[in-house]
């Protein structure tokens, strides 16, 4: 086999792998979340929390305005759902410790206001956009 075959089927492989990591990451299963009805005591109240807190800034659905500036960070989409499926408590951890210090001028800290549950239920609330 030559090096431009192998560099295809590489090619080729890679492409395939990441075709099936886009289809898994987008399914839904039949236990999966989609009204309010399944939704746990838990959930519902990180989703109160994100509209009383989060949303103003950051969306309802975790894409902000453009009428905000400076332009809040987006929560949602391919992006984010790669960095939970690969930085897992990484990510989780990162997501936290900005709630609770917050970051520069524009996002505040939340530590006076929300406790640590609160702040988790959040972190969980950004992972379920």
């Amino acid at each position: 086999m030559t090096n431009f075959n192998i560099n295809r089927f590489a090619l080729k492989l890679h492409s395939v792998f990441l075709i099936c990591l886009l289809c898994c990451s987008c399914q839904t299963s039949p236990n999966s979340k989609t009204n309010s009805q399944s939704l746990s005591i838990e959930e519902i109240r990180a989703d109160l929390l994100w509209e009383q807190k989060c949303a103003v800034c950051h969306g309802v659905d975790g894409t902000p305005k453009d009428s905000v500036l400076p332009r809040p960070k987006k929560l949602r989409g391919f992006g984010i759902k790669m960095g939970f499926f690969f930085g897992g408590d990484k990510m989780r951890e990162g997501i936290f410790k900005t709630i609770r210090d917050g970051k520069n001028q524009t996002m505040p800290s939340f530590k006076e206001e929300l406790t640590e549950e609160e702040i988790r239920a959040l972190v969980k609330r950004i992972e379920r956009f």
